[in-house]
């Protein structure tokens, strides 16, 4: 907390990631998940660019827009081969034949969905800026 304060009243700019609402910042904003990239068994990186709420209760394609290419879904961070966040055995016996956990915004048919998370932005171990969100996966495939 005292890190946060110390860094606001130093205006470091390079610490918080700027909102679509003037005068705040904040670290984080709204991405559509454009695509995505394998890391691991049930793991992956994501492609992502920044959008905003519109008047018609959906989401617009932000001017000027953020994107990205390396956003990590932390929910994905402890998946293995057999167990998936949020509590997904897929090595189950009743885990159904030809079904497997779907990267966020991709289906079983390999039909891409715009999914909208809420990004946030946050320093790494070594001080870089990393995008991360948390979204449980869907599971689908042919029965």
């Amino acid at each position: 907390m005292m890190q946060m304060l110390k860094t606001y009243e130093t205006g470091d700019s390079n610490t918080f990631v700027a909102t679509s609402s003037k005068g705040l910042n904040r670290p984080y904003f709204l991405a559509k998940i454009t695509g995505s990239t394998s890391i691991g068994t049930n793991r992956y990186k994501y492609d992502w660019t920044e959008v905003v709420l519109d008047d018609t209760y959906g989401f617009a394609d932000r001017s000027n827009a953020r994107t990205g290419s390396d956003a990590l879904n932390v929910c994905e961070m402890s998946n293995t081969a057999s167990t998936v966040g949020a509590g997904v055995d897929v090595g189950a016996a009743d885990y159904p034949t030809g079904f497997s956990m779907m990267p966020i915004g991709k289906a079983g048919d390999d039909t891409l969905i715009d999914v909208v998370v809420v990004m946030f932005a946050m320093r790494d171990d070594a001080g870089a800026l990393r995008s991360v969100f948390s979204l449980a996966n869907a599971h689908d495939g042919t029965c």
